[in-house]
């Protein structure tokens, strides 16, 4: 059997005290080191939130960029000179008359072909939209 003793000793407890350089006392003000990381964190903030809207940018200006290829080609395509056959219909007044006019079929509806379909765009459509090439010509 074991037993075991214990010594009380008659002087008094010493109180410990928190050291204040451990603890932060909440009435104190920040220091200079509290302000700087607190301004580095805002700034590190800031540089984070510029580089998600420097991303945007940049992936708005693609789209803008491929949007602005697209308008420019179909305003190339609304530009081009399109060949209408028309038929008179009735005479207005004495400048002006009424046509009935349709764009019928083009060279995209007709497969193959494609040495009949330059030929014609040779004899019959280039002397019409380049009249003034032709003229030298004649």
């Amino acid at each position: 059997r074991i037993m075991s003793t214990m010594v009380l000793d008659p002087r008094p407890a010493p109180t410990v005290e928190p050291r204040s350089d451990l603890v932060p006392d909440p009435t104190t003000v920040p220091t200079e080191d509290d302000d700087l990381y607190s301004r580095l964190k805002s700034l590190q903030r800031q540089l984070e939130f510029i580089d998600i809207q420097e991303e945007y940018v940049k992936d708005e200006q693609k789209n803008l960029k491929r949007e602005l290829l697209r308008a420019q080609e179909e305003v190339k395509r609304i530009q081009s000179v399109p060949l209408v056959i028309g038929q008179f219909m009735e005479m207005v007044d004495q400048t002006n008359g009424i046509v009935g006019s349709t764009t019928g079929s083009n060279y995209y509806d007709i497969g193959g072909c494609d040495i009949q379909k330059q030929e014609i765009r040779e004899a019959v459509e280039m002397p019409l939209t380049h009249h003034e090439l032709y003229k030298q010509i004649t």
